[in-house]
């Protein structure tokens, strides 16, 4: 009974090391995955406008570098319209050197207009297995002066030995100050939480 008072200020310590993911922050984690260095990792962003694609690579592959890592952007080699058939993208990216694959998934944009909320999904246009991810078409969005605006991303990890999902997590990202400051936040939600779940 004497170690009662000690053993609850362990179990408090414990619990204060070990905190949890916020709500709607959580992760799936391939169960068995360890955790390794990695050379080169390539970023896909499944954005159908090449121009919005290109920044949420750039951003990603920016943060990745200045981050410690080695980032590639796969928009000069991968177009998403093209590629209809898993042996296609095996085909492109055999040339391009990487051993890991951040994909951010764009699954569409939803706007809050006083109070009322109204979701925008998008439609695959092509679904691919080998990744996981289709792209997405473009969408004409009209929101009044007072709407607020977000987009919805599956951030997802994958190992080129593999070929398996590793890690992903959803990420809403607010849309509200424009294309550029989104895809930093994006880019700097999406590596806090890799390393948060010890992916990288």
């Amino acid at each position: 009974m004497r170690y009662l008072p000690l053993l609850a200020v362990i179990l408090m310590i414990l619990s204060c090391g070990t905190s949890q993911p916020a709500a709607g922050t959580e992760s799936y984690i391939r169960p068995g995955y360890e955790k390794v260095k990695y050379k080169q990792i390539l970023v896909i962003a499944t954005m159908k406008d090449i121009v919005g694609r290109r920044k949420a690579e750039n951003a990603m592959v920016d943060l990745l570098n200045r981050s410690g890592y080695h980032g590639t952007a796969s928009y000069p080699v991968v177009d998403l319209n093209t590629i209809k058939h898993i042996d296609t993208l095996k085909a492109v990216l055999a040339p391009v050197d990487f051993d890991a694959v951040i994909v951010l998934n764009y699954l569409g944009q939803s706007g809050t207009i006083n109070d009322k909320v109204s979701l925008n999904p998008t439609t695959p246009v092509a679904s691919l297995s080998y990744f996981e991810f289709y792209t997405s078409p473009a969408y004409d969005f009209s929101f009044d002066s007072e709407s607020r605006k977000s987009g919805l991303v599956q951030a997802s990890f994958f190992t080129k030995a593999a070929y398996q999902k590793e890690w992903n997590s959803m990420v809403q990202v607010n849309a509200d100050n424009g294309v550029d400051i989104a895809v930093e936040i994006l880019a700097g939600m999406t590596l806090s939480r890799l390393k948060r779940d010890k992916i990288l």
